[in-house]
């Protein structure tokens, strides 16, 4: 009896208890109850994902007010019109030249020039072991030709050619220029004297590579330098032989004749197993992106710390972290594509993590003012990162107890159109653009939310990219009453347009795929603009070309084959006979048509339709051609003015 009174009494105490204490305490005073709680897990959310900081504010957003074009174009000027997408698929159909070399990814990244920065793409030309015609032995570990990696590739993001393709600044293979034989095929590069790469070399990249057996002599005769070798293991006497046969599993090292004790053994080519096996307890989340400094490649990588056991925290799952409660982008880290030197910079000197991991190994991170100049001005804000503090924001932007408690708030990061008709995640992009309140412009990286279930704008998120501010994380709230648009109305204002619905048919009809970038949301004054390119590219074998841009108030949409022509083209609808658009201003290198300019474009334009007819490219043919009557029958109504 006294077993099954204990019994029943637990019973009671671990099921009845609960619940009445729910029921008749917690559920009539719940938002009184659990208001600490909600404080404790908002304050060490915040301080989890590194938001303590926020900067907060409301932006002034006035419907009314006509926005200054000629600031509008100037704003526009910085921004990245080509993808990434676009840009690879350019890159290796282009510019790789041979089957064994690749372009494994594109960064966005600024350089300086004679009209100050400039948002500029680089892609690293990287070996493809795939790609090598006889994979024997000698050609994958020996050869230097298929050692190493060639240069890079680097484009203006922000211009393109008259054919639509993207503005080179560095290119060809191998890179030669007039006045250094050894260095870039340089193009318009205003003074990008940084984007000189006097030693072309790769050693080190992000591809996964086979182990080289590097011989000095090949490299000399290749036209190396010695001082340029990549860091490895001297095979030496036959002790070190066996050791390094065993080791990779391949008694060659033993027996070529091709291999002397001065050979190197070089591995852990890719420099995020490189980084990994340095700092396994370090996180490396995102692609390492290249620099080049002091005429060669340099990879940046960011290091993370991360632990799920944060109290009070949320959490968030990060493929290659798994679930965390505190994530920290504490570490820059970069690795010489040449010769694999690999250092350590500390960027949060707060960073407990990093704080206990500095004290186990002494002297393995620097100050971040021990970095070389010309990489700092090239760090960025990392784009996972703000990804995850996105995430968290959907519902920790609200501050207090009772909001948070009623969940009425919730936001939703938006959908964009890219090579298809199927929305894809709206992604952070980086550009460089003026901030409300601030004179200059400066390298970016921005992102916006919708609320949950609507599409409209509700805030913007923007974090610092530049060495004096960097770190810095601002929300611009925008009211739900205003109604801005979001990307998928502006995108669907597009497509409901009677012109460009009616064109971009045209091009689908004729067999060309029409490809939409990234679209960008630019405070203009007290208002936000949009701007989004328009690639053609064929069915098959598809090079992109960017053909059309895009501007619009989240009203009225312009689309115009220059962006300087659409910004007018917009401003005249909003009724503004004269827009006060300096033709001086706006993405350099493209002006608005002229009477005197319109000649030549319909030249240029039959001459691209007669290549493309002998190319037997008839879609092409067709997009040409149907640009030319386009072209004629706007000067035939007197759209261009002399």
């Amino acid at each position: 009896a006294s077993g099954l009174a204990v019994l029943v009494g637990g019973l009671i105490l671990v099921q009845l208890y609960p619940e009445l204490v729910q029921r008749f305490q917690v559920e009539p005073n719940e938002l009184d109850r659990e208001t600490p709680y909600i404080e404790a897990n908002l304050e060490f959310t915040r301080r989890g994902f590194g938001l303590e900081e926020l900067q907060r504010r409301e932006f002034d957003f006035d419907p009314e007010a006509s926005p200054s074009w000629a600031e509008a174009a100037s704003q526009f000027q910085g921004l990245p019109i080509w993808t990434e997408d676009a840009l690879l698929t350019t890159f290796h159909t282009l510019d790789a030249r041979f089957p064994y070399y690749d372009f494994e990814s594109v960064a966005i990244d600024r350089y300086p020039s004679a009209s100050g920065m400039i948002p500029v793409a680089l892609s690293v030309r990287e070996i493809d072991p795939g790609g090598i015609g006889d994979p024997n032995w000698q050609n994958l570990h020996l050869r230097t030709l298929y050692q190493r990696g060639m240069g890079a590739v680097a484009s203006a993001v922000n211009r393109r050619t008259p054919e639509g393709r993207p503005e080179m600044f560095i290119s060809g293979l191998p890179p030669v220029t007039s006045d250094n034989p050894r260095g870039p095929r340089v193009q318009g590069s205003e003074g990008l004297e940084p984007l000189t790469l006097e030693e072309p070399s790769v050693y080190f990249g992000s591809r996964g590579q086979l182990y080289a057996i590097v011989n000095p002599d090949s490299v000399m005769a290749g036209g190396g330098d010695l001082n340029n070798l990549p860091g490895g293991i001297r095979l030496g006497g036959l002790w070190r032989k066996l050791f390094l046969a065993w080791r990779f599993r391949d008694a060659n090292i033993l027996f070529s004749s091709e291999v002397s004790p001065e050979s190197l053994v070089v591995f852990r080519r890719s420099v995020v197993e490189r980084v990994s096996a340095i700092v396994p307890f370090l996180r490396f989340l995102e692609e390492p992106y290249p620099v080049v400094h002091e005429g060669r490649i340099v990879w940046i990588m960011e290091g993370f710390t991360s632990t799920r056991n944060f109290p009070l925290s949320t959490t968030q799952e990060l493929p290659g972290a798994g679930s965390v409660s505190y994530l920290r982008n504490s570490v820059k880290v970069t690795v010489d594509g040449v010769t694999g030197a690999t250092h350590f910079y500390r960027m949060d000197e707060e960073d407990p993590l990093l704080e206990a991991w500095s004290r186990v190994f002494p002297g393995l991170f620097r100050p971040l003012s021990g970095m070389p100049e010309g990489l700092r001005r090239h760090i960025r804000y990392p784009a996972t990162l703000l990804e995850t503090q996105a995430r968290v924001l959907l519902r920790y932007h609200q501050e207090t107890a009772p909001r948070f408690h009623g969940q009425q708030d919730v936001w939703a990061l938006p959908q964009e159109l890219a090579q298809g008709t199927r929305p894809v995640p709206y992604v952070p992009e980086y550009g460089i653009y003026r901030l409300p309140g601030r004179e200059e412009p400066e390298f970016l990286l921005t992102t916006v939310f919708v609320p949950e279930g609507r599409q409209n704008l509700t805030a913007i998120l923007v974090a610092r990219c530049d060495p004096e501010g960097y770190g810095d994380l601002l929300l611009y709230d925008i009211a739900v009453e205003e109604q801005v648009q979001g990307p998928r109305q502006v995108e669907a204002l597009v497509e409901q347009d009677p012109v460009i619905s009616q064109q971009f048919s045209l091009w689908r009809q004729g067999g060309s795929q029409v490809w939409t970038g990234h679209l960008h949301v630019i405070p203009v004054g007290r208002t936000l603009l949009y701007l989004e390119p328009i690639f053609l590219a064929a069915e098959a074998d598809a090079i992109p070309e960017l053909r059309r841009f895009v501007v619009s108030d989240g009203r009225r949409v312009a689309m115009e084959p220059t962006l300087e022509g659409a910004i007018s083209a917009l401003a005249l609808a909003v009724g503004e006979t004269s827009p006060g658009l300096p033709t001086d201003v706006g993405v350099p290198g493209e002006t608005v048509p002229t009477t005197a300019q319109w000649p030549q474009e319909a030249l240029d334009l039959l001459d691209r339709a007669e290549t493309r007819l002998r190319e037997g490219d008839w879609s092409g043919f067709g997009v040409a051609l149907e640009e030319l009557r386009a072209l004629l029958r706007d000067l035939s109504g007197g759209a261009v003015q002399g």
